[in-house]
């Protein structure tokens, strides 16, 4: 599928391209960064929240790496020329892809966390039920 073109944004369109790319890349930071202290937060804990908290940071982890490939392929709108519309429709497919992946990966991580806890319920009620 040819996925280029040799259109060229304007100046007004790279600023806007510019700023959403900023954005992106500032959300997937402090999604990364988010991550990284939840997943400290969940070790240092290790009581009964830890497993969310775990689950938590893995979801913002992938979503801030999925969102830093999309920021990166706006600016190389912005900063080259002869292949903006290639540029574009990439970070368009990693935006996709990014979201495609939070998703899946929250869905698993909904269906693991209601297992675990499940699970802990069983096990804390079989304690309960032997130490009686």
């Amino acid at each position: 599928m040819e996925r280029g073109g040799s259109y060229e944004f304007d100046s007004e369109q790279n600023v806007v391209l510019s700023k959403t790319a900023t954005w992106v890349s500032l959300f997937a930071w402090i999604l990364i960064a988010s991550s990284v202290l939840s997943a400290i937060g969940g070790v240092v804990s290790a009581d009964e929240a830890s497993i969310g908290m775990l689950i938590a940071s893995g979801i913002y982890f992938i979503a801030g790496l999925g969102l830093r490939g999309s920021a990166s392929s706006m600016k190389q709108v912005v900063e080259t020329e002869g292949n903006d519309i290639e540029h574009l429709i990439d970070a368009l497919d990693k935006l996709g892809s990014a979201f495609k992946t939070m998703g899946i990966v929250f869905l698993v991580g909904i269906v693991v966390f209601v297992s675990v806890t499940v699970w802990l319920w069983s096990w804390m009620a079989a304690v309960e039920a032997a130490l009686r």
